[in-house]
């Protein structure tokens, strides 16, 4: 899996890596707080998804 913090209020993905789909993971957004929302976005790493908020990546 490949796991990406999109920020909704510029556009912009961060990646923040490739892990394994086993187990629990906790994920922190990179800045938390009120209104300063991020949406996490995994994907299946071996599907070759675009970066989120691309023009490539179709929901």
């Amino acid at each position: 899996m490949k796991a990406w913090w999109f920020n909704p209020r510029t556009g912009k993905a961060e990646n923040i890596g490739k892990f394994r789909n086993e187990g629990q993971k906790t994920f922190l957004s990179p800045t938390p707080g009120e209104k300063l929302d991020w949406i996490l976005v995994i994907d299946d790493a071996s599907k070759g998804y675009p970066k989120p908020g691309s023009k490539e990546y179709k929901n």
